[in-house]
């Protein structure tokens, strides 16, 4: 298992909490942050979120492939989890059902890490980690409880996982979020406190906002 999730370039998200979030100081980035720009617009100028900070932050690679997963049914979503963790179908569809969507329970991924480990299962513990582990980093959503089904999908192939980029991927995601969160009607959002927050600190740019 740790040589898979060494080579999967996702090693360092174990080091990663959201609970580090400084919520004052996200509000006040997403609050002067444009869409259209991608940027943030400051009094003493723009600024913006490059690979080059999440490289440096999360340790993250961003050579490599990047694949956006397309959205999937609750179907495939079922089939996904048959096939790649080693649930039953019956379980399979109790979960997704659950979820009202195409979503896997953060605690129920943690539950089947547990069991595989414990049976040796060595391939679908490793999954159920790594997907656990984005679900509660880099691509985790409002409800801090799910991770989409898609994201499955990159981990098919245990192998394959170090020819991402997957600080490309994590970046995208922020963008996409630092949008949902710029618009009026928004009323919650998450980010990773160690992109958005540590990065202007990093560069020695805070003291100036």
């Amino acid at each position: 298992m740790k040589s898979w999730v060494s080579r999967s370039g996702l090693s360092s998200l174990q080091r990663t909490s959201l609970n580090k979030i400084d919520t004052n100081l996200v509000s006040a980035f997403v609050e002067r942050w444009h869409l259209e720009t991608s940027s943030f617009h400051m009094s003493f100028g723009e600024m913006s979120i490059t690979l080059d900070d999440v490289a440096c932050i999360l340790h993250l690679p961003i050579m490599g492939i990047f694949w956006s997963p397309q959205d999937v049914t609750e179907e495939v979503a079922v089939e996904l989890v048959v096939d790649y963790l080693g649930v039953s179908r019956g379980q399979a569809q109790s979960q997704v059902r659950s979820c009202r969507g195409s979503y896997y329970k953060l605690e129920w991924l943690y539950d089947l890490f547990v069991h595989h480990r414990a049976a040796s299962s060595w391939a679908y513990a490793t999954i159920a980690y790594l997907l656990m582990l984005v679900g509660s980093t880099i691509f985790a959503d409002k409800t801090l409880t799910l991770v989409e089904a898609r994201y499955l999908l990159l981990f098919t192939d245990l192998d394959g996982c170090s020819g991402y980029s997957w600080g490309a991927a994590a970046l995208v995601t922020l963008y996409r979020y630092l949008g949902d969160a710029s618009m009026y009607s928004c009323k919650q959002l998450v980010l990773d406190s160690r992109v958005l927050s540590n990065c202007w600190k990093k560069r020695g740019e805070l003291e100036t906002c």
